[in-house]
């Protein structure tokens, strides 16, 4: 069987503090969502020294869990951090993604999604919400084999209507229930290689697998 996946971007071009996870999980934080959502849950993230996307011994990456104990469309749960740019930086454009991959222990049946989200604000520690955007995934057996890396990513993403000037940042990654029902009480999932570059398209190449 051969499957064909997004590469992961090189480290140096994104501004994601731990973007590929190498030794822990600080400074990520648990992400729940939270009223007027409805209220998200799931066991409290955790590094892991395996899988990783590169398959890097020295590296690692974030397991995250999401509780569909209550089943609530749009509940949330996962990782999340805020990190201040060097300077207000005019943003056209951004270039944002993560990696992830399902455990054959993980349901695929559609009831869960993996989500990336950049949200841009105006002051320094995520103060002023200026725009936002995701990209997501329904965990399907038809589109999401198994034990496989993959990519979510909007190189082109516009902070509508016009460029907003930015002083700081926060990314998550989460896995969000979509209303289908679920099979089981708990989604673990894992995430890694993140990326967050301004006003930078970089093409992602594909790289082929051949799978026993």
């Amino acid at each position: 069987m051969t499957l064909v996946v997004a590469a992961p971007l090189a480290q140096a071009q994104t501004l994601v503090p731990n973007a590929h996870l190498d030794s822990g999980l600080a400074p990520w934080a648990q992400f729940v969502s939270l009223p007027p959502d409805p209220p998200g849950a799931g066991s409290e993230p955790a590094w892991a020294a395996t899988p990783d996307v590169d398959g890097n011994p020295a590296s690692g990456s974030a397991t995250i869990h999401v509780s569909t104990a209550v089943p609530a469309t749009n509940a949330a749960s996962g990782i999340a951090q805020c990190f201040d740019f060097s300077q207000p930086t005019g943003v056209n454009f951004v270039n944002y993604g993560m990696a992830f991959r399902v455990p054959a222990t993980t349901a695929r049946d559609g009831s869960v999604s993996a989500t990336v989200e950049i949200r841009l604000f105006s002051g320094a520690g995520c103060n002023g919400f200026l725009a936002g955007g995701s990209q997501g995934q329904a965990l399907t057996a038809a589109n999401v084999p198994a034990d496989t890396w993959y990519r979510l990513a909007d190189v082109g993403f516009v902070p509508a209507p016009t460029a907003v000037t930015a002083a700081s940042a926060q990314i998550r990654g989460y896995l969000r229930q979509t209303g289908a029902a679920p099979g089981q009480t708990d989604y673990p999932i894992s995430l890694d290689h993140f990326v967050l570059v301004l006003n930078s398209t970089t093409p992602v190449s594909l790289q082929r697998f051949d799978v026993e």
